[in-house]
């Protein structure tokens, strides 16, 4: 059965087709040969009997007629009674000679009796002929009732044949009525047996066309619902119908990976073009941001020049406090005008916050304290962040935080390194940061310039994240105590 499978796979489906057709018209002829055979062979044996029986009656008439004939001419001697008895003869041995004489055909026990009434007859025919003409020459023979005792016994063997030849005439008749009976039920069975038969050459038929035609439809049906993640159409066929189903998985798979293809390219364009937009922002942001730091200054360059020169004046003039603060603001318009990066070291960023706050606490004297801590073993020229990242943050804890407060306070900046990042605090001891707001800055709304941590830093944290992905920055606060920037790298 597996070998038929297998081979009937691997057909046309052509050669599918005609072999299914050709099946199911030969189980109908077969049928119909079967019920034809049937019905004439017992037509056949029905016909058989009765000729055999048809037989034995003729010869028994003949012999009736004969013995008749024989009685007409002996008791009247004329030529047309002659001509009768001669007749009569030729018939009766005739009908004799058309007795079936078959031993394979009609059995031991007809052949017997049927060869005791040729035999019988024969002699019959001799003891007739020889008394006849004793008679016709006008002997008185005695031997004419031994001649009727012949004829009687000619008769009874007739009838015994006829009466043998009914019997078993009746036996096949009814063995032949039993299955004439019987036909219709053996009709129905074998007409079950057609429809089993043809549903199972059916279902094959269907299993390997039909059914793999039905999935086909189904994993178009997935195509065209854009779900090209559905498993693969798996069929046994080896013709036509595989082949189809092979070309259209494998197109499944072409099309579902230039999808993902598109899919992946127009991701990374979103991403370019976010990006590019994130960077036209900041520079937007970093251009606001160094406006801002200059807005009170007509023309820097003149500004950063005329500087230059009352610095070397304090020098000559051995005013060193004065000369010392001229250069750190001579510095601090140095980094805002020739830092054309978007990024610098963390230690060029902490100078600059250092001259920040000695210029702030020259302005505060003793309300401003400036506490710096470093980790030794830290390299702060290896990292790199944002232009304008601390300097900002500083001027918004003397700002918003310390110049509220009449006694001051302090501002520290503490720089280390822990689980594989650096951490940037600048803290102070000013009034806080309300609740609320506090919220909203570090939810990354967008704050008036004048609220504590403002446009500055809204504007370091989107250039921090966009160097960093992973870095964030997180301002903690309690009003009346003090503020808390903590930057964290993950570099």
């Amino acid at each position: 059965m597996r070998l038929f499978r297998k081979t009937w796979l691997k057909l046309p489906i052509e050669k599918k087709t005609r072999f299914y057709s050709l099946t199911i018209v030969i189980i109908i002829l077969m049928v119909g040969i079967f019920d034809i055979s049937v019905a004439g062979q017992s037509i056949r044996n029905m016909g058989t009997i009765l000729s055999d029986l048809t037989r034995c009656v003729n010869l028994q008439a003949a012999m009736t007629a004969e013995n008749e004939a024989f009685e007409k001419y002996i008791r009247n001697d004329i030529d047309a009674n002659k001509s009768s008895y001669e007749m009569a003869c030729i018939h009766t041995r005739a009908c004799i000679s058309r007795l079936p004489y078959d031993y394979v055909r009609i059995g031991g026990e007809r052949y017997a009796r049927t060869w005791r009434v040729m035999n019988a007859y024969d002699y019959y025919e001799v003891q007739r002929e020889e008394i006849l003409n004793g008679i016709l020459h006008g002997k008185s023979y005695q031997k004419i009732y031994d001649l009727y005792e012949m004829q009687n016994n000619l008769k009874s063997y007739v009838q015994d044949l006829m009466q043998i030849t009914v019997s078993e005439g009746s036996l096949v008749y009814q063995q032949r009525l039993t299955l004439i009976e019987m036909l219709p039920f053996i009709m129905v069975a074998i007409s079950i047996t057609t429809i089993i038969l043809t549903i199972l050459f059916g279902r094959l038929f269907s299993s390997t066309l039909t059914s793999p035609i039905k999935k086909l439809a189904l994993g178009v049906r997935d195509i065209s619902e854009k779900n090209f993640d559905s498993q693969d159409i798996i069929v046994d066929n080896e013709d036509e119908i595989g082949e189809l189903v092979d070309t259209f998985n494998d197109m499944k798979h072409a099309m579902s990976e230039h999808i993902s293809t598109l899919n992946e390219n127009q991701l990374l364009n979103e991403k370019i073009h976010k990006d590019e937009l994130e960077r036209v922002e900041m520079e937007k942001q970093l251009n606001i941001a160094q406006l801002d730091l200059l807005q009170s200054q007509i023309n820097p360059h003149f500004l950063f020049n005329t500087l230059n020169v009352i610095s070397g004046m304090a020098e000559l003039e051995n005013a060193e406090i004065t000369q010392k603060m001229i250069s750190s603001l001579s510095h601090l318009f140095r980094y805002n005008l020739r830092t054309n990066a978007q990024y610098v070291s963390l230690s060029q960023e902490i100078s600059v916050l250092d001259d920040y706050m000695y210029l702030q606490k020259m302005r505060f004297g003793s309300r401003l304290v400036y506490n710096k801590n470093i980790q030794e073993d830290l390299d702060t020229t290896a990292i790199i962040v944002p232009v304008f990242m601390l300097q900002p943050m500083a001027e918004n804890s003397i700002i918003h935080g310390l110049a509220e407060k009449i006694e001051g306070g302090e501002v520290s900046l503490d720089v280390y390194k822990k689980d594989e990042a650096i951490y940037v605090e600048i803290s102070d001891t000013g009034v806080g940061i309300p609740e609320k707001k506090l919220e909203e800055i570090n939810s990354g709304k967008r704050i008036k310039t004048e609220e504590h941590a403002g446009i500055g830093f809204t504007n370091i944290t989107r250039r921090l994240k966009s160097m960093y992905e992973n870095s964030r920055v997180q301002v903690e606060s309690t009003p009346g105590e003090g503020t808390k920037v903590i930057i964290c790298i993950k570099y």
